[in-house]
């Protein structure tokens, strides 16, 4: 009688742990931001179309495939390899770390090169990725983005 007792406040413990864990992360059991954040990774494919030619001449429409991969070590972030479609072949880019917020559904990056300070913002919306990439401090919008996950 006394080795059943064990057990079973073993696995009451066991379950208590389980439980405060998953709590701890804010999840859910089941599913949760975690699952959320791994629906995203794939290839997404689309465009990238200039939104102000007058400002930005030297802007091109492109067609573009995202490769979207778990950040190491960071739990909120995904790892983004932007290409090009150039004479029917990709071109990389660049790659950059998108900061993803549930509650607003939005991945977010903050880019700065020789040029400038950039802002990709994109929404995210099913199987389709929409926004803008835009220059900071003033966030006029440079391009308009839009891919679709690949199946």
């Amino acid at each position: 009688m006394k080795r059943i007792g064990v057990r079973l406040w073993w696995l009451i413990l066991c379950g208590l742990l389980a439980a405060h864990s998953v709590c701890a992360q804010g999840e859910k059991p089941g599913g949760g931001r975690d699952d959320e954040i791994s629906k995203l990774v794939g290839n997404w494919s689309g465009e990238s179309v200039c939104a102000d030619r007058e400002k930005f001449p030297a802007c091109n429409d492109e067609q573009v495939i995202y490769r979207v991969a778990l950040a190491r070590g960071k739990s909120d972030t995904l790892t983004i390899t932007a290409d090009k479609v150039v004479n029917g072949k990709p071109e990389t880019m660049g790659t950059y770390d998108f900061v993803y917020d549930a509650r607003a559904q939005t991945l977010v990056s903050e880019i700065k090169t020789g040029r400038g300070h950039l802002v990709i913002e994109l929404a995210v919306k099913g199987d389709t990725l929409e926004g803008t990439l835009a220059t900071l401090p003033d966030k006029t919008v440079v391009r308009r983005i839009k891919v679709k996950k690949d199946k």
